[in-house]
């Protein structure tokens, strides 16, 4: 086994290599750049639409010379110098999608090219959590019309307010799109409905003309109207771009229609899924013609509630456009609080993804419209559209892959075998969960810490169950005992006799041990409160929560799966690090710096102080009690 200090060494090492590769690729397309000084750059920026906008406007500008562009979604700072050491100085164009996830990161982008046009689609909610407000996105994006020189074109977003104020602040010509009568390409009517592709009428310079394109979704007029701008800017004329783009694909993931040989219609939208563009799927949905409508929904982004009140939402909402609506992923089981009562047949939700893909495949029909929405890195929701035709081999979850699946060499080789389980679905669909377990409701309080046993585990961030355990029992001079299933003791806590319990088996397979144990004090589920490690909290914070999903922990998983119930009290003690973790195996698994182990300490004593509360308070007949900080400090509790 790599020992810790070499584990550590080899992590500084590649990440050292990493960003040395990363300076070097930057200067040589520095250097590089100077050659291509006569080559019309074209920027494209905005909180949606770039990769439509960069791949419509490239076939338009080819109409007029050579044209290089961002190959599929490469919009990233480093990213760009990669696109500059492949451009030809015998190119004309280069179309270059530039994003502005975080704060300055157009900036070093910017200093390898100067745009002579440059677009900005719309500011929204992307990436908000990283700027904190829409004028902050705005002002990161407004840099690349900036960056304009006196002779250079800006197309924008008339209809967008930010976009507007940019514009109208920029000295530069711009050409306006959009619906506003001051437009320069005036949208006057648009129809998309299913089967029948997007369909616009423009109208520039008094004159209407009519844009067929292979998209579907009304949101999409908007790139081709940018498209339609950047041709103008360079010179092509408007007939020419307009029959230049009629026969462009959509971009994969950004509502790509797919028919598989069975018949059934897959309408992908599973590139991302922020919140705030979600109405325009569920729009398209509800007006398309089709034997039936299936959502399928994967892992939201960049929204303001709290995900316990979001998916809901999203859930009736759904519900009102689609015939049959299907939530995948660690949030599925929150959607279906939107089933309100017994009528509610439709809704369904899986935790596990090959679960879903097993009962999609029951499900479709031929003449079937499903609507595939979710974030392609959270989610990989495409395998549920693969798996109608060819077997899929791989069902990771969190593969940390950003790429499409098609590509993928694991695509189709089998793999270890999963658990997976449907939660809030019909009863033929939870065939992986154990029955409910059977025990007194007024038996023993039982708490069950998840670790790895081994003193090779003792310092890792998996340990954080077993740690809180251990500092409870020798608080208390309680004496640890053996049994098959695991170590125990028990104890006396805040005046109540609890049992706390250590599964025997890894993480991983902490389920059947902890049902053991359960059912040899005939308690029942009611009574189980589980402590574990949350990567997604930070060190020094500790939370109780009644319920939901495993959210991708797979010892909770475990447990819920052999408990037959997700209705689990758990008490989540954060792990989450500063530094950035290469992969989810390394971050649980690695073992803490002494400043980390001081931080995981405050979360154990915050954990201790929370359990104690929770045990004392119990007996109160209000299972969802508020907790108060001021009664505990500074401990906190979540529902």
């Amino acid at each position: 086994m790599i020992s810790d200090i070499q584990a550590r060494t080899w992590e500084y090492l590649f990440n050292c290599f990493r960003y040395t590769a990363y300076l070097l690729r930057f200067w040589l397309a520095l250097v590089y750049s100077k050659k291509l000084k006569q080559m019309c750059f074209v920027g494209i920026t905005g909180s949606a639409g770039k990769t439509t906008v960069k791949d419509l406007s490239a076939s338009i500008l080819a109409t007029a010379g050579e044209c290089y562009s961002t190959p599929r979604s490469m919009n990233y700072p480093d990213g760009i110098a990669k696109i500059l050491l492949k451009v030809s100085p015998r190119n004309k164009f280069c179309v270059l999608e530039v994003s502005g996830g975080n704060p300055g990161d157009l900036d070093r982008p910017l200093k390898l090219f100067t745009p002579s046009i440059a677009v900005l689609t719309l500011v929204a909610r992307d990436h908000f959590k990283a700027h904190k407000s829409l004028d902050a996105i705005a002002k990161e994006k407004g840099k690349l019309i900036a960056a304009l020189p006196p002779n250079g074109v800006a197309v924008l977003n008339i209809d967008d307010p930010l976009v507007r104020s940019i514009g109208e602040s920029c000295n530069r010509r711009v050409i306006w799109v959009g619906q506003s009568e001051d437009a320069t390409l005036k949208l006057r009517s648009v129809r998309s409905r299913w089967p029948e592709p997007l369909i616009l009428e423009v109208e520039y310079k008094g004159v209407i003309h009519e844009v067929r394109t292979s998209f579907h979704g009304k949101h999409l007029a908007l790139p081709v109207l940018s498209a339609l701008g950047v041709g103008v800017a360079a010179g092509v004329p408007l007939e020419n771009a307009i029959s230049a783009l009629a026969d462009v694909k959509p971009a994969e993931g950004r509502m790509q229609a797919v028919t598989n040989k069975n018949g059934v219609n897959f309408l992908r939208d599973d590139w991302k899924a922020p919140h705030w563009s979600f109405s325009a799927p569920l729009e398209f949905i509800a007006e398309a013609e089709a034997r039936r409508k299936i959502l399928v929904i994967g892992t939201l982004s960049d929204y303001s509630l709290s995900a316990s009140k979001l998916y809901p939402k999203v859930a009736k909402q759904a519900l009102e456009v689609g015939d049959i609506v299907i939530f995948v992923g660690p949030h599925a089981q929150r959607a279906v609080k939107a089933k309100q009562n017994t009528t509610v047949q439709n809704l369904h939700a899986f935790s596990e993804i090959r679960e879903a893909s097993e009962f999609l495949n029951r499900l479709l029909e031929p003449g079937d419209l499903v609507l595939l929405k979710g974030s392609n890195k959270a989610d990989h929701l495409v395998r549920l559209m693969y798996n109608t035709e060819k077997s899929v081999g791989c069902w990771r979850g969190r593969c940390g892959i950003q790429d499409f699946c098609g590509d993928c060499p694991k695509l189709y080789k089998p793999m270890a075998s999963e658990t997976g389980h449907a939660i809030g679905s019909d009863k033929q669909h939870l065939h992986s969960i154990k029955p409910p377990l059977a025990g007194n409701d007024s038996g023993r309080k039982i708490i069950v810490g998840l670790g790895n046993p081994g003193l090779e585990y003792e310092n890792t961030p998996h340990n954080a169950g077993y740690r809180v355990l251990d500092r409870i029992a020798a608080e208390t001079n309680a004496s640890w005992l053996s049994r098959p299933e695991g170590l125990f003791c028990e104890l006396d806590l805040e005046g109540t006799t609890v049992s706390l319990f250590k599964p025997s088996a890894k993480i991983n397979n902490s389920g059947p041990p902890t049902r053991l144990f359960l059912e040899r004090m005939n308690t029942s589920v009611s009574n189980c409160l589980v402590v574990h490690d949350e990567m997604d909290l930070a060190l020094g914070k500790a939370k109780l929560k009644q319920g939901g999903g495993d959210a991708g922990h797979t010892g909770l998983k475990s447990v819920i799966a052999a408990l037959g119930s997700n209705d689990i009290q758990r008490l989540r003690v954060g792990v989450k690090r500063d530094e950035e973790i290469i992969t989810m195996k390394t971050a649980v698994l690695r073992s803490f710096s002494p400043a980390e182990e001081k931080a995981l300490e405050l979360g154990v004593d915050r954990a201790v102080e929370l359990l104690r509360y929770e045990i004392k308070t119990s007996t109160i007949p209000t299972p969802n009690l508020a907790y108060s900080e001021q009664k505990t400090n500074n401990a906190e509790r979540s529902h």
